[in-house]
């Protein structure tokens, strides 16, 4: 959760702060919340509960009322969250990390009634735990490493030689980016196909050379206009666009795997539904 008035949280300990964003988490999403709530997520006692709705209350004043015959703080009509973003992802990033572990909210028990949900599994993708740790070497001594490397436009792997800099993610794979001295530019490299490492050496290669991966660009979308009048309403709802435009920022080395998620493919014909979304600028940030 991101915290969105600094001024509010002064003084407080990240303990704190934690317990004060359960209690907002709770009233902003579940619509009430109580002492044992929080006594039983973070293991204090009674006196801290009561100290910390009344810090709450000191922080975020008419953000809360109390049901005397229920016995719980229920949210006024007025209630503003201070302490958490009142944007919907928000929740659902916390269903996405209870989807990949149940311990996974970033609050423990941020969450009280779970609902019912399901998450669609990404096929896992293999990286060697050993290879990712010669990279991340690599990254930090500025050195370059040979590498057995399969890629597709190639039958078999062969021995290139790289200087790694980052690692960059397009979603569903993780790549090393790097300086291939045998084609002599920036690539990205799947750091699944690679097979094997070896000969480690120095390198003159600086990451501030990469311009692509050091370029911010903006990218401007809209809806695609061979939709219908209200088809385009809906996509501009959908992506929370603003006089039917949105603007996504994005490495320009990473333009290529953005295009394929929103996709949007070069060359190819997609009915509008399939392509419902078209870029309409790229220009540096």
């Amino acid at each position: 959760m991101n915290t969105i008035k600094q001024p509010t949280t002064r003084n407080l300990t990240w303990s704190a702060l934690q317990r004060l964003q359960f209690i907002e988490f709770r009233l902003l999403w579940e619509g009430h919340v109580n002492r044992s709530d929080l006594m039983e997520t973070f293991g204090i006692s009674v006196p801290q509960s009561t100290l910390d709705f009344r810090e709450y209350m000191e922080r975020a004043p008419n953000n809360m009322d109390y049901d005397k015959r229920r016995r719980f703080y229920f949210p006024t009509t007025g209630f503003k969250p201070v302490f958490i973003s009142e944007s919907a992802e928000g929740y659902l990033s916390q269903l996405v990390a209870l989807g990949a572990s149940r311990e996974g909210q970033s609050v423990p028990g941020l969450i009280g009634a779970t609902p019912a949900f399901d998450i669609l599994p990404a096929p896992e993708r293999y990286v060697d735990s050993r290879t990712l740790r010669q990279i991340l070497a690599c990254i930090r001594e500025g050195v370059s490493i040979e590498i057995h490397y399969q890629s597709l436009s190639s039958q078999a792997p062969g021995w290139r030689r790289i200087t790694p800099h980052a690692l960059a993610s397009d979603g569903l794979r993780w790549h090393a980016r790097a300086y291939c001295h045998t084609k002599e530019e920036f690539r990205d490299f799947v750091l699944g196909r690679i097979m094997a490492i070896r000969d480690k050496q120095p390198s003159k290669i600086s990451d501030t050379s990469d311009t692509e991966w050091n370029e911010i660009v903006k990218v401007t979308i809209a809806p695609n206009p061979a939709l219908t009048e209200d088809q385009q309403k809906i996509i501009e709802r959908d992506y929370a666009m603003k006089l039917g435009k949105t603007a996504i920022t994005v490495r320009r080395s990473l333009l290529f795997y953005l295009k394929q998620r929103l996709g949007i493919g070069e060359g190819m014909e997609k009915s509008p539904a399939a392509q419902q979304v078209v870029i309409v600028k790229i220009g540096k940030q």
